[in-house]
C-alpha cells in the first residue's frame, strides 16, 4: 500500500528562487520535498511577468528568460483555480494585494501549509491559522 504524499500551496516567490536559481533555491527544495506541490493557477502569469521585469530592468538576457520559463514548467505542480471573490474579500480585510490572497485561499481551502518568501503573506496567513514553511 502506497503512501499519499502530503501536498504543499507553493507561491510565485519560492518558484522563480528556484527557477532564477537563486541562493534560496535549496532552501525551497528541501522544505518541498516530499509534498505534492499545489499553487493558485495564476503562477505561470506570475512567473511570465517576474521574468518580464527582470528582461525590462536588463539583468536577464531573452535567452534567459525563456530558459527559465522551459524550467518552470518541467516543475511538477498542479494549479488550482482561485476563487476570485473570496480572496477579493480577503485583499479588502487585509489591505493587500489580490494576487498573494489567491495563495492564501487555496492554503486555506486545501488546508495545505504554505511555503512563502513573502513577509507579508507569510504574516497574514499565520493570522489566518495557515502553517507556513
Amino acid at each position: 500500500m502506497s503512501k499519499k504524499k502530503k501536498s504543499l500551496i507553493i507561491d510565485a516567490s519560492c518558484i522563480m528562487a528556484v527557477i532564477k536559481q537563486e541562493s534560496t533555491a535549496q532552501d525551497v527544495m528541501e522544505k518541498s520535498e516530499g509534498y505534492q506541490l499545489l499553487s493558485a493557477a495564476c503562477l505561470p502569469f506570475e512567473v511570465g511577468n517576474s521574468l518580464s521585469k527582470w528582461l525590462k530592468r536588463n539583468l536577464m538576457t531573452k535567452e534567459a528568460a525563456v530558459k527559465c520559463f522551459e524550467l518552470y514548467r518541467k516543475l511538477p505542480i498542479a494549479l488550482l483555480d482561485v476563487d476570485f471573490e473570496t480572496s477579493l474579500s480577503y485583499a479588502a480585510d487585509e489591505k493587500h494585494y489580490a494576487y498573494d490572497m489567491y495563495y492564501l485561499d487555496c492554503a486555506l481551502r486545501t488546508g495545505c501549509p504554505l511555503l512563502t518568501y513573502d513577509e507579508d503573506l507569510s504574516k497574514i496567513a499565520k493570522k489566518r491559522g495557515v502553517v507556513c514553511l
